[in-house]
Parts: structure tokens; C-alpha cells; sequence
């Protein structure tokens, strides 16, 4: 196999991103929630998980859905980051990152109408009612002062990620959570200055950017999980829909752009690989990658160092994110660049691990074939 004559070459060149973060190559780990919090912070289980992701060769980790307030929540086993404790619990997990050349960046999240009402209070904050998306009871639409108050939350919890040792924080803007309902038509159907038009839609995100600029002082750089497509077709976002969105994050100072597809109604075409799925969101992200000079990345069924090299061959990409391929094997990139490929524990993008993130009878999520976290075998899924 080519990738593996030439040693990965373009998958090993290193990369600068942003002003603070220097990759020794071009795999990263894409947020994955594993669900292994408790009280909102990292335990000891979870850090021993992403110390062997860190281990394993991989140039950066993005820290799934640190929610950034008490009133948005999901999984009882998620992160937060609102309280001063949450960030010492995280400071460990980044100062590891950081003496072993692999910078653990924190993803910031506001779940928005797909959050836990009971774990939010009551309260599911979305840009509008009318919307065809399911009502849900307690969902409310967002005001001016909601919006301030949500800007407040992500830079409150972006000083926290400063003062845990983080150089970077990523936006949750994908898959439906409260950024990304905003930017899509299919949720926001607002007709104020919040909605009507890409760029208005995507102001709460800018909002959000210069928020968290002005409390860290630009001590943090901001890198935005991007959703550009929702898989609905003309309803949603498609990548088209971004053509202005896209530089004005560059101008709000993004360091780089990871790019994400489907929504919970459309999450299901993400489960399982599909040449289909993965044909569109790899055109997409040609598409985005048009549009800005600023490091792209995307995850979406690449298993090996072979895919990723390939699609940086090919220009898709700057940044290939694994999250499942990882799961199934932590030791993935330097099996790899050792060039022992075959040892592998190969990912087959079953979707269970998805799976298991909403099962009553499991408290975190597994594996079909890692050892170390092999899925209890009572489990079983059609």
C-alpha cells in the first residue's frame, strides 16, 4: 500500500495552529463523549482513558461537551466547566497533554433544546417555535438578554479552560446543539437580528467569539466545530448556506475550522459507514476548505492512517479526526507510523458505541473491540 511505502509523509508533517498549539502531525482525536464524569468533572477513569489516547501517537485531543453552565445538561456522566473545581479537575488531563506533545483542547458546550430537561432545570433554550423539529416540553425561545446571558456562560467557561492550562477551547457549533441551531435555517426561523439571513444567524456564534476574546484577554485561541450540513437538503444547513459565515469567523479571529454533519433527527447516517455519507461530507468539506485560509479538519469514518493520508493527498483536508478509530485502537498512529498497520484493532463502525450513550442498563460507553473497554457481552443491538 502506498501510505504505508511512503511512511505517511504528508500525515506526519507537523502544524501550526492558531498562535499557541504546534502539531507533530495532522491526527487528532475528534470529541467523543465517553460519559465518564461525575459531579461535572473528570475522574480518574476518564483521565486514565485519554492518557492512553494521548500515549498513542496522536497530535492533539478535543474534549468532548464541557457543558458551560448548570442550566445545560445531557448525560449525568458529562462534563462542565462553571465552577473553579471543574477546572482543577481538568488542569492534570491538559498539563499531561502539554509534556507529551499532544494539547488537549476543550470543547464548550450549550446543549440547547436537545439538552436533559430535568438536568437543566427545567429550561431548553431554542432560537425559535416554529420550527418542525419535535416540541419539547420546556423548550424556550431565546431572548436578547438570553443571548448576553448565554455569550457571558462561554466566556466565563473559557477563562476557566484559560486558568486549567488550555491554549485552545473548540465551539460546539454542530449537530443541532444551541450554536448550531442557530446557523441552520431548519431551527432558526427568527425574523430579528438573530436570524433571516447566513450571517445573522451565525451572530450569536460571533458574539460568543468576541465574548470569549475579551475575558481571556486572547490568552486562548478558538477553533469552531462547524455543522455544514444537517443531512436534511434544502431544510438545513448545507455548505453553500456558509460561504459568508465562513470568513467572518476567520475575521473573528477562529483558528481553525472542524467541520461536522447531521443533527439528532439525522444522526442515524452517521452510525454506520456509508460511502454515501461520507462521499457527501468529504464534498463539503472540500467546499469549506474553499473558502478560508484557516486550517480545516473533519471525523467521519476514516479508520486508518492510509484514509488519512489519502485524504490529505488529496486536499480535502488539513486536520483528519478520529474518534471510533481511536476508541477501537488508542495505539492506532503509532502502530502506524511504525509501520506495523496490521496489528491494528480495526474500528467497524458498527455505531454501538453511540449506542450505549443512551442504554438505561450501561453507565458509560464502550467497544466492540478494545479489550480495555470491550462492551459487557449481555449487550447486544439489532
Amino acid at each position: 500500500m502506498t501510505g504505508v511505502a511512503s511512511g505517511f509523509p504528508l500525515t506526519r508533517q507537523p502544524l501550526a495552529l492558531g498562535r499557541h498549539l504546534a502539531l507533530k502531525n495532522r491526527v487528532y482525536f475528534a470529541p467523543m463523549g465517553i460519559d465518564l464524569g461525575r459531579d461535572g468533572c473528570l475522574t480518574p477513569a476518564m483521565f486514565d482513558f485519554y492518557k492512553g489516547i494521548v500515549d498513542g501517537g496522536c497530535a492533539m485531543v478535543v474534549l468532548a461537551n464541557s457543558a458551560v453552565d448548570a442550566s445545560t445538561r445531557l448525560h449525568e456522566g458529562g462534563l462542565c466547566l462553571y465552577e473553579p473545581t471543574h477546572a482543577e479537575h481538568l488542569a492534570p488531563l491538559i498539563d499531561y497533554g502539554r509534556h507529551n506533545a499532544c494539547p488537549v483542547v476543550v470543547q464548550l458546550q450549550h446543549y440547547g433544546n436537545q439538552g436533559h430537561l430535568g438536568r437543566s432545570g427545567g429550561v431548553l433554550l431554542t432560537p425559535s417555535r416554529s420550527t418542525p423539529a419535535r416540541s419539547v416540553k420546556g423548550m424556550k425561545v431565546m431572548t436578547h438578554e438570553d443571548a448576553r446571558r448565554v455569550c457571558a456562560q462561554f466566556a466565563h467557561a473559557a477563562r476557566l479552560a484559560q486558568q486549567a492550562g488550555a491554549r485552545m477551547v473548540q465551539l460546539q457549533a454542530s449537530n443541532g446543539y444551541l450554536l448550531s441551531s442557530f446557523l441552520s435555517p431548519y431551527s432558526n426561523r427568527r425574523t430579528d437580528r438573530y436570524g433571516g439571513t447566513p450571517l445573522r444567524r451565525a451572530r450569536l456564534l460571533l458574539e460568543v467569539m468576541d465574548a470569549i476574546v475579551d475575558a481571556t484577554q486572547g490568552g486562548v485561541d478558538i477553533s469552531v466545530r462547524l455543522g455544514i450540513d444537517d443531512c436534511l437538503g434544502e431544510q438545513g444547513q448545507q455548505p453553500a448556506l456558509l460561504e459568508q459565515v465562513v470568513p467572518a469567523l476567520e475575521r473573528a479571529g477562529a483558528a481553525a475550522l472542524m467541520c461536522s454533519a447531521a443533527i439528532k433527527q439525522t444522526f442515524h447516517y452517521m452510525l454506520r459507514a456509508d460511502p454515501r455519507v461520507h462521499a457527501m461530507l468529504v464534498h463539503g468539506v472540500r467546499h469549506i476548505r474553499q473558502l478560508t485560509s484557516l486550517p480545516v479538519g473533519f471525523a467521519g469514518f476514516t479508520g486508518s492512517l492510509a484514509q488519512a493520508e489519502a485524504l490529505l493527498e488529496l486536499g480535502v483536508t488539513d486536520l483528519v479526526g478520529m474518534s471510533r478509530a481511536l476508541f477501537a485502537d488508542n495505539d492506532l498512529v503509532n502502530k502506524s507510523l511504525q509501520g506495523r498497520p496490521g496489528s491494528v484493532n480495526a474500528c467497524r463502525f458498527e455505531g454501538n458505541c453511540f449506542r450505549d450513550k443512551s442504554n438505561p442498563q450501561l453507565d458509560r460507553v464502550y467497544c466492540c473491540v478494545n479489550d480495555r473497554y470491550k462492551r459487557p457481552a449481555s449487550i447486544r443491538y439489532d
